[in-house]
């Protein structure tokens, strides 16, 4: 049964010098749990776009840009919750510009 309190997952980053023109994964082992809200903030210069299979782009970070994904709005009542897989992968890659510095993180919360 689940707790009625949320865990924050580690946070993860990848660095500007990290980032290339192919996707980039987070953590080669993905989520440790199952997921009920994802941060992802472009602290670079650049914009980059995030895929969640490492093949096609899904959503697009201007530079400077945080954007927040919370599964859980597509529940219904037949399924009640809503959230990433366990296991599931980020990727990340610039859109064009070589970054002059800072970083991509990853954030987020689950329920144990």
């Amino acid at each position: 049964m689940s707790k009625n309190s949320v865990k924050h997952m580690e946070t993860q980053i990848v660095l500007a010098g990290d980032i290339t023109a192919g996707f980039k994964v987070f953590d080669v082992d993905g989520f440790e749990h199952s997921i009920n809200s994802l941060v992802i903030v472009n602290a670079m210069d650049v914009p980059v776009l995030v895929s969640f299979d490492g093949l096609y782009s899904h959503e697009y970070i201007p530079a400077h840009e945080t954007i927040d994904i919370v599964p859980q709005v597509c529940a219904s009542i037949g399924n009640e919750r809503c959230l990433f897989k366990n296991k599931s992968k980020v990727y990340v890659k610039r859109l064009a510009d070589i970054p002059k510095g800072g970083a991509v993180v990853l954030m987020g919360f689950y329920q144990e």
